[in-house]
This record gives C-alpha cells, sequence and structure tokens, in this order.
C-alpha cells in the first residue's frame, strides 16, 4: 500500500470512528496528530517526533520568535530525518491559501535538501472541504491560456504551481512568504502527486481526509534575492 493511501486511510478512519463515539466537537488540526503519528510509524519503523525544526529554514531564522518547525519528522539517526508530514484542518472558515503554499514549499525544501519522502495531510468534513477546493483562493486566477493552476492537485486536470513567475495573486503571497528567506534556494514549481482520499464517498456532514506525496522535480531552483518579484 503507497504511503499516502496509508495515511489518508488512517486519518480518514480515525475522524470516522471518534465521530461516531460523538467526539467531533473536539476536532482540530492537532487532533490528527494520533493517526499521523501511527501511520507514519507503520510506514517508516522511526521515532515520529512532532513540531520538529525545519532543517533548511531554522537556521536561516534570526531575531526573536520561534523557529520554523514542520509538524511531524520520522528519524532514524538523530538529526537526520527520514520523512516529513505537514498537515492541515480545514474548518467552516476555510483555511488560507498561503499557509497551504507555505507548507508545500517548506516540505519541498526537505524532500530537496534530503532527499526523503514529504507528505501533506488535509481533512475536514466533506462539505467544507469541498468548498475549499471551489473557492477562487484554491483555483487561483486563470492564465493567458484560460487554465487554473489548483493549490492542490485534485483530478487529472490540475497542474503545478509557477513559483518563479505566477499570477498576480499568487505573486503576492509568496512575496510575503519569501520576506525573511531571501537567501534560501526555493524549487521554481510546486508538484504533488495525486491524492490518495478516505473515505472517498461520505455524507457531506461526516468526514474524510486527503494525502500527497510532494515532490523535489528537476527544475530551475531561485533564490528571492535574486528575482525581481520578491527581492526586497
Amino acid at each position: 500500500m503507497k504511503p499516502v493511501t496509508i495515511l489518508a486511510q488512517a486519518v480518514g478512519a480515525w475522524l470516522q470512528y471518534e465521530f461516531a463515539c460523538n467526539r467531533s466537537n473536539l476536532f482540530s488540526e492537532r487532533y490528527l496528530s494520533v493517526a499521523i503519528a501511527d501511520a507514519l510509524n507503520a510506514i517508516h519503523k522511526d521515532e515520529v517526533r512532532s513540531e520538529y525544526l525545519h532543517p533548511v529554514l531554522a537556521p536561516h531564522k534570526t531575531g526573536p520568535g520561534r523557529r520554523p518547525e514542520v509538524d511531524f519528522a520520522t528519524i532514524r539517526n538523530y538529526p537526520a530525518v527520514t520523512s516529513v508530514v505537514e498537515s492541515k484542518w480545514v474548518g467552516s472558515d476555510g483555511i488560507s491559501a498561503a499557509d497551504v503554499l507555505w507548507d508545500l514549499l517548506r516540505l519541498e525544501l526537505i524532500a530537496h535538501a534530503s532527499n526523503v519522502p514529504a507528505y501533506f495531510v488535509l481533512a475536514g468534513r466533506r462539505k467544507h472541504l469541498e468548498k475549499f477546493f471551489a473557492s477562487k483562493a484554491f483555483s487561483g486566477a486563470p492564465t493567458t491560456q484560460g487554465k487554473y493552476r489548483h493549490l492542490l492537485k485534485i483530478d487529472y486536470r490540475s497542474t503545478g504551481i509557477r513559483v518563479d513567475s505566477p499570477n498576480d495573486d499568487r505573486r503576492r503571497m509568496f512575496r510575503k512568504l519569501f520576506r525573511d528567506y531571501q537567501n534560501v534556494s526555493f524549487s521554481s514549481r510546486i508538484s504533488i502527486s495525486s491524492p490518495a482520499l478516505y473515505p472517498e464517498d461520505c455524507p457531506k456532514f461526516q468526514y474524510q481526509a486527503y494525502a500527497w506525496r510532494v515532490l523535489s522535480p528537476a527544475v530551475p531552483r531561485f533564490m528571492p534575492h535574486n528575482n525581481r518579484a520578491y527581492a526586497r
């Protein structure tokens, strides 16, 4: 079974079970931790840690404030990671497109630097997920060819997101994300696998989980300070 399938099934089944036990009022991103940690342990057989310092971005953080972290990492020979996961919960108010983009970018950095699998997990009530997938924030502005570059790959029409030269709506988001990381080498394109979903069909008031692998494609990389759109 593919790791993304294990992650989606573990989280989706956990939510179904907890919903049946009348605990859905507790659901949040943090509530997914048990299922994600158990799935990672089953996949990689390594120690699982949460809120693990981001191995690429943390050394670049200066001044006050918390250093960048990744939601979950598996560790075999500390401090090297063997896999990483970021997760997001979609509630009635949806989620920030910028937050999703930042998770994907940070996962790609680790996948590229450490050559390890990086996964993104998204979960929530089915009707809230579908509302997010149908939103303008998710689709982005159309390209000159009339195509949409969805934040996440949800069907065969979905394509990667240009990072070095996106449309204006995404450019504004990236500019803020890159502000404090001008000397970090980012991929020029976000690319992810097809999703795993569990359960594939359920009433709109119940809960689903998606999982993707974030890829590190063989495309040019750039530093924001060398990009006219992002240089401070």
